[in-house]
């Protein structure tokens, strides 16, 4: 399968990218839970993707890149229809984990395409999300029809059928098409990957940096209902114009930090979304939250790909998915800790509170990832830029 012909399965695998994550905890509270209890479900995830990925990171070294993708492609078509009959916590949490190992899988797949073509990560990352970003927007216009032609619960049910759907089809596109080989690599030993000092602490600051990041997501939906008033239709308002820009700007974001170098896109990434965490705190209007948000989206996906980029750099492509897995190990213990952190906070102390804890904490990183996160070759010109701007 040439990198191509993927477009058309992470297209339609990806209908529910957006709508899912702003629908789940309206959902959740149409049935009756509380924005904690959503919280737990994520943290819940993550705790599960951690076991996962001790495994799963192995296994795309191990196996086909095709079969891995196959896998993943069956796993979404899976946890669609889960979702369609979900009207339990239980079932939902079954669901998410589901789709979890669909990420999983996804993304070990697409890391090892990446390696194995021996192109930049940032740059064509940022290409595969550009196709995923595409069937995401159309997956809202879909959204939007059902929704307006069906009771909220009730089109809940429509949606994912019709989601379930195209992800099979995808899988079926995908099964009948020409697979790639993986490179073959006879030079190395595929034993258990030992990471090196560098990348120990970057593991350690992605783990802080996923904490903090998941306090602030987790409130994302529920504190526009809460604070705003807001409205499926409104929420969905501040998704647009991210959803029609990132297809167009996603490889460019993904080339950031290949080019201006990892250590120095991580820590303006990071100042800028402090600063704009604040403007979410006390902003007057749905209007400038949506802006703001937009605005911290297109700094927080290139702090991303760099942080992926300098983690996986150097690593031969004999381990590529198993040193990326425990890379996404720190995401997912950072994300369990933070969500039900942020959750908590928000039924407790306060709406906003999240927000304010968030800015500050991200201010504290910035001293200790000039301390972990290696500067590159190409960064030491820059070296001094940096420490005078922070």
């Amino acid at each position: 399968m040439k990198h191509k012909q993927l477009s058309i399965p992470l297209m339609l695998i990806s209908l529910p990218g957006i709508f899912l994550w702003v629908l789940l905890p309206i959902y959740i509270r149409e049935l009756g839970y509380s924005t904690f209890q959503y919280s737990l479900t994520v943290s819940i995830l993550s705790f599960t993707q951690i076991i996962l990925k001790l495994v799963l990171g192995r296994v795309s070294d191990r196996y086909s890149r095709h079969h891995i993708f196959l896998c993943a492609l069956l796993c979404c078509t899976v946890s669609y229809f889960i979702y369609a009959g979900a009207t339990t916590l239980s079932i939902i949490i079954l669901a998410n984990i589901m789709n979890g190992i669909a990420g999983i899988l996804l993304t070990m797949a697409l890391i090892g395409l990446i390696s194995d073509s021996n192109q930049k990560l940032g740059q064509q990352m940022g290409a595969f999300s550009s196709k995923q970003q595409i069937g995401r927007l159309a997956g809202v216009g879909i959204c939007y029809l059902v929704l307006s032609s069906y009771e909220f619960v009730h089109g809940w049910s429509v949606l994912f059928l019709i989601c379930g759907s195209a992800s099979l089809l995808g899988f079926i596109y995908t099964l009948k098409s020409p697979e790639i080989p993986n490179k073959e690599i006879t030079s190395e030993k595929k034993g258990k990957v030992k990471l090196s000092i560098e990348q120990r602490k970057i593991w350690c600051f992605n783990l802080c940096l996923s904490m903090v990041s998941a306090i602030s997501g987790i409130i994302f939906i529920p504190y526009m209902q809460k604070v705003h008033g807001a409205s499926i239709e409104l929420i969905t308002v501040v998704f647009l114009v991210p959803m029609i820009i990132f297809p167009f700007v996603s490889t460019k974001l993904g080339r950031v930090g290949d080019q201006r170098g990892y250590r120095i896109t991580i820590l303006v990434s990071i100042a800028v979304c402090s600063m704009g965490a604040l403007g979410l705190a006390f902003s007057p209007s749905l209007l400038l939250y949506a802006i703001i948000c937009t605005v911290m989206d297109f700094f927080s996906t290139a702090q991303g790909y760099a942080l992926d980029g300098a983690f996986i750099k150097g690593t031969s492509q004999a381990h590529i998915g198993d040193a990326f897995g425990k890379l996404s190990i720190s995401n997912n213990l950072g994300g369990m800790v933070g969500a039900a952190v942020g959750g908590y906070i928000f039924d407790t102390i306060g709406s906003n509170v999240p927000y304010i804890v968030f800015a500050v904490m991200m201010l504290l990183l910035l001293p200790l990832g000039l301390y972990l996160i290696p500067p590159g070759k190409e960064q030491n010109r820059q070296e001094r830029q940096v420490s005078s701007f922070l």
